[in-house]
């Protein structure tokens, strides 16, 4: 099953103010969330939340609602481990 990703605007913005290095590692990571749940990433439903769940990149953290009835994924939030939960 395909999944299409989208960036809500606050995590592109966190994405363009990070270094190349980092940004790339994640982009390609955000990419294959299109196989989702089969990702093959480090991926954690966050209890209490209805379809929302957490993918790691080292110290980051990306927060992400799946739509299973649009097959779409939307990036919420990108932010270093410390953060992105409050």
């Amino acid at each position: 099953m395909t999944f299409k990703v989208f960036l809500h605007r606050k995590a592109a913005k966190f994405l363009e103010d990070m270094n190349t290095r980092d940004r790339e590692r994640v982009k390609e990571g955000l990419k294959s969330l299109q196989d989702f749940p089969a990702a093959g990433l480090d991926l954690v439903k966050i209890s209490g939340e209805d379809d929302v769940y957490r993918v790691r990149f080292g110290k980051l953290r990306a927060l992400f609602k799946v739509y299973k009835s649009e097959k779409t994924i939307v990036i919420v939030k990108i932010d270093h481990r410390k953060r992105v939960y409050g």
